[in-house]
């Protein structure tokens, strides 16, 4: 039977469309070339970027089989958050691997986004904490990739013109930031996270541990009202409003190192890895940083550090293939000496 125009400008759109959807048939996580190689999404945040990027490029080298994308994304725990949540909620897979912070990994696990990791990651030689934190209902649902500290960092430069001693106490610090202001750049005493997010918590609890404070009593009853509570968020809200910039409220890490590298704060209270990115190039600071304990209360006997990290998971939703080879991946970075050598780039530091 002969075909009319429309039939057969109708088939030929029908052929068309069946070519473009074998075409895309590989996309959102199904990422094998005709040559058998792998191809992997790993995403994190910009804030253990570099150093990162350096191991994951080693990988890369190391072997065909596999090759490791990197997605970049703000260096905030809340933004990062928000864009997996949507990715693994919509069953999205076009990212395979995350780097994704621990106070998130059970929210994660209880919705079922993340892949079961139980005797395919050797944990035998790792702290039991981190361990812990990535267990969800008796599997391990995360490897435990990092777990890094905050530090105080301040303006050795300043120090060494006052003639000062590194203060131990945040009234010291107090006294000392009065004395500072106006030398060499110094507008401000105090930087640090106070955003309402993550990092306004992991702040706060600091200033309640230092100074003999707790969030839950041995009872696991809470003890948020207590007069060292009390004392320590007084102490916090005074550096806020006298001694930190005006957007203090509104800084994550990102804001917060930003004004430091400016050479306009005394100190900064910041995790361990802001030291190799405070000496980055446009750094007015580089070279004049050093580093401490955090300061203690007037109730406080010692120092106290709030304890963060992030974890490596795979998402559930992508195919077997991927997640064989995300698990050789995972189990690369696990290393004994890629976690040496991850840890000499990002934080080759000692504290004073």
């Amino acid at each position: 039977m002969k075909k009319t125009k429309k039939q057969m400008v109708a088939a030929g759109l029908a052929l068309v469309m069946a070519v473009s959807l074998v075409g895309c048939g590989n996309s959102g996580g199904d990422s094998q070339k005709e040559d058998g190689q792998i191809t992997l999404k790993f995403s994190f945040d910009q804030g253990v970027g570099e150093a990162t990027q350096k191991i994951v490029d080693k990988f890369n080298e190391s072997q065909d089989k596999i090759k490791v994308e990197t997605v970049l994304l703000p260096q905030d725990a809340n933004q990062v958050h928000d864009d997996f949540v949507n990715k693994l909620a919509s069953g999205d897979k076009s990212v395979d691997i995350m780097g994704l912070d621990v106070v998130y990994v059970a929210e994660f696990a209880s919705a079922g986004w993340l892949m079961d990791l139980t005797n395919k990651i050797d944990t035998d030689a790792m702290l039991d904490g981190p361990v812990e934190g990535a267990t969800y209902d008796g599997k391990l649902v995360a490897a435990p990739w990092f777990t890094n500290s905050s530090v105080l960092f301040y303006r050795q430069d300043v120090l060494e013109q006052l003639g000062a001693e590194v203060p131990t106490t945040y009234e010291g610090w107090m006294e000392l930031a009065d004395q500072a202001v106006g030398i060499n750049g110094i507008e401000y005493g105090a930087d640090f996270q106070a955003a309402q997010s993550e990092a306004l918590v992991t702040n706060w609890v600091e200033y309640v541990w230092n100074n003999g404070g707790d969030v839950l009593d041995e009872s696991g009853d809470p003890v948020i009202n207590s007069e060292n509570n009390v004392e320590a968020t007084n102490i916090m809200k005074k550096l806020v409003d006298e001694y930190a910039p005006e957007g203090i409220t509104t800084y994550t890490e990102t804001e917060s190192e930003q004004v430091f590298k400016e050479g306009k704060c005394l100190f900064i209270r910041d995790w361990s890895g802001f030291w190799t990115s405070g000496q980055d190039e446009g750094s007015k600071v580089a070279g004049k940083i050093a580093a401490t304990k955090l300061p203690t209360g007037p109730n406080g006997e010692e120092s106290h550090t709030c304890l963060g990290g992030l974890d490596l998971v795979v998402n559930n939703a992508i195919d077997e293939k991927q997640k064989a080879a995300a698990v050789e991946f995972i189990n690369y970075m696990m290393s004994a000496d890629t976690q040496k050598e991850m840890t000499l780039i990002s934080s080759p530091m000692s504290i004073s």
